[in-house]
């Protein structure tokens, strides 16, 4: 058998930006089981469409002049905009409780306005540090128990490595086209957990407070609540088979510049589905998700959010007994 925890975490949070670098928002309740050590590499991306529409603003460091800002809108022209990163990441255990994690992502952005490239920014984004705790395990307790729970908290930072300033020839930036923010944000997430026999359950509530970067501009906080539900099931008695669906409630906030609204509207909610599959031999893992907006709440003119998919290939990485969280041995 698996151990309980070979589970697929809540993939809360449409990452890349949606209008703020909700990038960090997925590592706080993702695709990954709670109690292991792991190395892992992913590649998603997140589809817009909807009437032409962004914010600008001036570099007036030299002038110490509130910064200019340019909402470009146009009621005419539609465009596609598509997020895309490649995203290292690791986590590691401790002991039978606490863990460290770090994501560093490589993004794409591009926009796309009557057949015509007008906007294409990549480079390293910001890295994310997270911590968590396991409050109870009941594996910790109870080995064989056939029912099983874990409360998990998780807290960190996402630190401004990534671009965020590149000025154009006329000393103008997007900000949400930059692969960074140029902040040092925060992010908080609890988690519960649940697995009867095959059926496994984990639901999450996620938080990211976010700062100003040296130029005024914060992107709004955003919250996350999530429901995922899972069937593990074994084939060959080499391989783990696992259909998953699930259920996300993503909101933001109104970005802000000077400590005033931007002229862009940003504030907004959705209601997102997913569904997936992990395929597991011994300590190889891949998977495929997918999210799909069912609901949205916006407030003002904004580009729609379309889709997004994700996949990712996984290595997890043995640990020493004493680390273990559970005496049922791993498949093989």
């Amino acid at each position: 058998m698996l151990s309980f925890y070979r589970f697929v975490c809540v993939a809360a949070f449409v990452s890349a930006y949606l209008g703020l670098p909700l990038i960090s928002l997925h590592l706080l309740a993702q695709n990954q089981e709670p109690d292991n050590s792991y190395i892992r590499l992913g590649w998603q991306q997140q589809k817009f469409e909807g009437l032409t529409q962004y914010m600008l603003f001036h570099n007036t460091t030299a002038t110490n002049l509130p910064y200019h800002q340019h909402y470009i809108y146009d009621p005419f022209g539609t465009s596609t905009e598509t997020i895309t990163s490649l995203q290292l990441e690791a986590r590691y255990y401790f002991n039978r409780r606490s863990f460290l994690m770090i994501n560093l992502p490589y993004s794409n952005n591009k926009r796309v306005t009557a057949d015509t490239l007008n906007l294409q920014e990549h480079g390293i984004g910001d890295l994310t540090i997270i911590g968590g705790y396991q409050l109870y395990n009941s594996l910790l307790f109870k080995p064989n128990a056939v029912v099983k729970h874990l409360f998990l908290l998780q807290g960190g930072i996402k630190a401004p490595t990534g671009i965020y300033d590149r000025f154009n020839e006329i000393n103008e930036v997007e900000p949400h086209s930059m692969p960074g923010s140029g902040s040092l944000n925060f992010l908080f997430s609890g988690q519960y957990w649940l697995e009867i026999r095959g059926f496994q359950m984990g639901s999450s509530v996620n938080y990211y407070l976010n700062r100003a970067n040296k130029y005024t501009f914060r992107y709004g906080n955003a919250t996350s609540l999530s429901l995922l539900l899972r069937y593990r099931l074994p084939l060959f008695k080499i391989i783990t088979f696992s259909p998953l669906a699930g259920i996300n409630w993503l909101s933001r906030n109104q970005d802000y510049m000077n400590k005033q609204p931007t002229p862009e509207f940003t504030k907004a909610s959705w209601v997102v589905l997913q569904t997936g599959v992990i395929v597991q031999k011994g300590r190889l893992q891949a998977d495929f998700i997918y999210h799909l907006p069912i609901q949205s709440k916006v407030i003002g003119p904004q580009i729609e959010y379309k889709a997004q998919w994700q996949v990712g290939l996984q290595y997890n990485i043995p640990q020493r007994s004493a680390q273990k969280m559970s005496s049922i041995p791993h498949s093989k």
